[in-house]
């Protein structure tokens, strides 16, 4: 029983993880931006609805969270086939470099993962093991090809950074802006290997008119009948930057997988050690 629990556990995670976030936090603290009145907020341009797409995603782009160091807690609830389990943890992002997750249940570490560019390692304290693979192992999870970088843009509610621009067309419908995509490339100065040259994205981005933060996304691969929808929403401000607090993730395959996460004690920009010790009694298992 104790088995099939961290394994319904470490999958969970790892869908979550992948597609597009990971989970996180527990406490959820309501400090919305009208809570934040004493501080300076963001400047933005005030919408025209005649803006052409590359105006707005410039606007996006000035608009997104940056941060080199990023630590967070998290409360994640997961439903599956009318099956619902949630779990909490802590998330630890250095940029472009490592996402480091701890995975409780009931106060009790059951998982912890490391993410790399290529890499993804696993402790199965439930079981007493661990193991390590490369990016495939997840998207066989998910029938997908997402990589390090669309995983890291989906936790802070980013746009991903290393594709082509070009391809939107624009709308407005009175209170947020639409940009769609049928045909966007990653690219080419940022291809690694042939699943980055095959991956090519059809998306929807709505965006609020008023501060250019990205509120829903819908993500569909060319090739794959999957689909992949997130919702940000309880901006709070954050080193004078928004941050959504809540995130809405639909993930449209052979099931439909709801997530729902809450993000609270969000700190950036301090040096963070990412622990990631195996001990000499656990065994190591080969990935399915």
């Amino acid at each position: 029983m104790k088995r099939n629990y961290m394994n319904k556990l470490r999958n969970t995670l790892i869908i979550t993880c992948f597609i597009s976030i990971l989970f996180l936090v527990s406490c959820k603290t309501q400090k919305t931006i009208q809570t934040e009145q004493n501080q300076a907020k963001p400047i933005v341009v005030q919408p025209i609805e005649t803006q052409a797409s590359d105006s707005i995603i410039n606007k996006m782009t000035k608009n997104q969270f940056n941060f080199e160091w990023l630590s967070v807690k998290f409360s994640a609830d997961y439903e599956i086939d009318n099956n619902n389990t949630s779990f909490s943890g802590q998330i630890r992002i250095k940029k472009d470099s490592i996402i480091w997750i701890s995975i409780s249940k009931f106060s009790i570490e059951g998982a912890r993962i490391l993410i790399t560019q290529d890499s993804i390692f696993v402790i199965n304290r439930m079981d007493n093991n661990y193991f390590k693979s490369d990016f495939n192992y997840i998207n066989r999870f998910i029938n997908s090809t997402v990589d390090f970088d669309m995983l890291q843009a989906f936790i802070v509610g980013n746009d991903f950074k290393y594709y082509e621009n070009d391809k939107f067309k624009s709308s407005f419908d009175g209170e947020n802006f639409h940009l769609n995509t049928v045909n966007r490339h990653k690219l080419k100065k940022y291809i690694r290997n042939e699943n980055d040259k095959l991956k090519i994205l059809v998306q929807n981005i709505e965006i609020d008119s008023k501060n250019y933060k990205i509120k829903n996304l819908n993500v569909k691969e060319v090739k794959e009948n999957n689909k992949l929808k997130i919702s940000y929403s309880d901006f709070e401000l954050i080193s004078n930057q928004l941050f959504p607090k809540l995130l809405q993730i639909s993930i449209i395959s052979e099931k439909v997988i709801e997530i729902k996460i809450d993000y609270s004690k969000v700190n950036i920009n301090e040096e963070l050690n990412f622990p990631f010790k195996i001990p000499e009694n656990y065994d190591r298992i080969m990935p399915k």
